[in-house]
């Protein structure tokens, strides 16, 4: 990740700069650089790729202009193209964009498909610009002090800024616990701080910023294509050429395999690339999702690991990655965050598998108007939720701020905020890559009649006619193949329902029965364990609690004694609630703990 302070006094750069490295570090394996241009101090923070330069030094113009990029590219189709991944950390690469950005501007890379964050310091004009991906893959934020702007691939970092408040966004927190556990757009947990949008060129000068589009949804085409079986090769094409680049200069690949789709068409691919992949599962052991997974990874002929989640030290593990996180994953979704540390051991190279089917399924496909955008998010109500029609009125700005049609708001909005933070928490262990945004991939997928995506799933067709072998084996989240007809899904949705409650009844009479988990994350169950209820009703109904100030200290018990009691509320709720106070509740003595560390290095 970049970081960087932009102030109207260069002496203090040193100083901001370690101290934001101190706060952004998460593993030793991760090098830091840094550079000063004038008022202008930037750092790097990254872990280095097998063979990397050992430093990224910037490319420099003679006119003192310089150019800093971290992660990395695949493809540049206006400028040659690129040969490999590789080649797009080179230094080569880096004088390639700054020529090309130094002449363009921002509008150079609109069709740079890659996972990146860039920084382009224009001498003549004495200003900084950050530049980021389509699909903001690497989070970006920014906040302007009083003596200066900061910006920084983490919250943290920012806050490290002179001038930089800590103060909570209670408004954060209302827009989790009434939208399925996210914050939306640009929002953190910090009042002051901002994520940048996806395709924007942030601006830095004088001690303020502004931001421009360089890219919207609307340059797509949307299901224009005419010929479903040209379309279909092309399809093919693309999926197997964003595998091939996305395994480039990988020694040991791998992917977190579920018993979903997703995954499996990266394993898919991978296996037919004749490239042996590592596949790591984690889940509660025996359940649907597990079992399938396990199944899907032997056909594939990979190397299958299983991480078992909700064994003791759960909660510790999840909530020891709050602050990695910038507080921005709820309790729910730092499952995802548990097998971190195992990860470096399983693969170098982690090949992302989430939004498949929001690419080229139906997911999301029909959303036209604020009521079809709640139902997406989800909005949930509730005794703690935005009321009905502030929810409404909040989704009618979010479509309205969308660049392009309304069903690309999730991707504005929601993704950044969900899907991209899972990828971004495992950075610092591996190296991610993730094919389902590659740009060729996502641009053929939009060009599907939305007919075709929606009545006839061309997702689940795509890849039962491309992978025939792998694609017999169940979806975790219907039960039977895809391509099933519905028939098929609910009948065996009522076998599987039917099946499980005769067996709990068997075991409330007493019987030795055991009945598998659907769900490789049955969290009400494990939450409700008396040390782990204990303790997130505790971090929530703390003395000094902002949720119960913001919503009233018997609205936030009553509902976290339902759920405990009865399932009412929807577990991201409990789950916003405990990240977001936990969060506070540690962050200044975390920072502190980074200024000490660096006050210690410097003696």
């Amino acid at each position: 990740m970049l970081f960087g302070w932009l102030s109207a006094d260069a002496s203090d750069a040193p100083d901001v700069l370690a101290s934001m490295a101190a706060a952004l570090r998460v593993t030793a394996e991760q090098r830091e650089s840094v550079w000063t241009v004038g008022t202008l101090g930037i750092g790097l923070l990254e872990r280095p790729v097998d063979g990397d330069e050992p430093v990224r030094e910037p490319a420099r113009a003679t006119d003192g202009s310089a150019l800093w990029m971290s992660g990395e590219a695949f493809d540049w189709p206006s400028h040659g193209g690129i040969r490999g991944a590789g080649e797009s950390r080179s230094l080569l690469f880096r004088k390639r964009l700054l020529d090309a950005i130094g002449a363009e501007g921002p509008a150079a890379i609109r069709d740079l498909d890659g996972e990146y964050q860039i920084a382009f310091w224009n001498a003549a004009e004495r200003a900084l610009v950050l530049l980021n991906d389509r699909f903001a893959a690497l989070p970006m934020y920014v906040a302007a002090a009083r003596r200066g702007v900061a910006f920084a691939g983490g919250v943290r970092g920012v806050l490290m800024a002179p001038g930089v408040s800590a103060a909570p966004d209670v408004d954060a927190l209302k827009e989790a616990v009434s939208f399925g556990g996210y914050r939306l757009g640009g929002r953190t947990n910090v009042r002051d701080i901002a994520m940048v949008p996806p395709a924007t060129a942030v601006t830095i000068s004088a001690g303020r910023f502004e931001t421009r589009r360089y890219w919207t949804w609307a340059e797509l085409r949307d299901g224009d294509a005419t010929d479903a079986r040209v379309l279909m090769e092309e399809t093919r094409s693309a999926w197997a050429n964003a595998i091939a680049r996305r395994l480039d200069g990988a020694r040991r690949p791998g992917l977190t395999l579920s018993g979903g789709l997703d995954s499996r068409a990266i394993l898919a691919e991978a296996a037919r690339q004749q490239r042996t992949v590592s596949a790591l599962t984690y889940g509660v052991p025996h359940s649907d999702d597990v079992t399938i997974a396990r199944r899907a990874a032997r056909a594939a002929g990979a190397e299958w690991h299983l991480y078992p989640l909700y064994t003791e030290g759960w909660l510790e593990r999840r909530t020891k990655r709050i602050l990695e996180t910038d507080g921005l994953m709820d309790l729910v979704d730092l499952m995802h965050a548990e097998p971190l540390d195992v990860m470096p051991s399983a693969f170098d190279v982690y090949l992302s598998g989430y939004i498949g089917d929001v690419v080229s399924g139906a997911t999301y496909l029909d959303i036209r108007n604020p009521e079809e955008l709640l139902a997406s998010l989800p909005y949930y109500g509730g005794r703690l939720a935005l009321p009905a029609h502030e929810a409404r009125e909040r989704a009618r700005q979010l479509i309205a701020a969308v660049p392009g049609p309304a069903r690309f708001a999730p991707y504005e909005h929601k993704l950044p905020q969900a899907i991209a933070r899972i990828g971004d928490a495992a950075r610092p262990f591996a190296h991610v890559r993730r094919p389902f945004v590659d740009y060729r991939v996502f641009e053929t997928a939009q060009r599907v009649p939305h007919a075709l995506r929606r009545r006839h799933r061309w997702h689940e067709l795509w890849l039962c006619s491309t992978y025939p072998s792998l694609f017999r084996i169940p979806n975790q989240r219907t039960g039977v193949p895809p391509g099933s007809s519905r028939l098929r899904w609910q009948v065996t949705r009522a076998a599987r329902y039917g099946w499980r409650r005769l067996l709990n009844g068997a075991r409330v009479a007493g019987l030795p029965v055991a009945v598998r988990d659907r769900s490789y994350h049955p969290d009400e169950r494990y939450w409700s364990q008396p040390a782990a209820r204990a303790a997130i009703e505790s971090a929530i109904l703390r003395a000094e609690s902002i949720s119960c100030e913001v919503f009233g200290r018997a609205r936030v018990d009553q509902t976290v004694r339902e759920f405990f009691t009865h399932g009412a509320a929807p577990v991201q709720v409990i789950g916003a609630l405990y990240v977001f106070e936990r969060y506070h509740q540690t962050l200044s003595a975390s920072l502190a703990d980074a200024r000490r560390h660096l006050g210690q290095h410097a003696c």
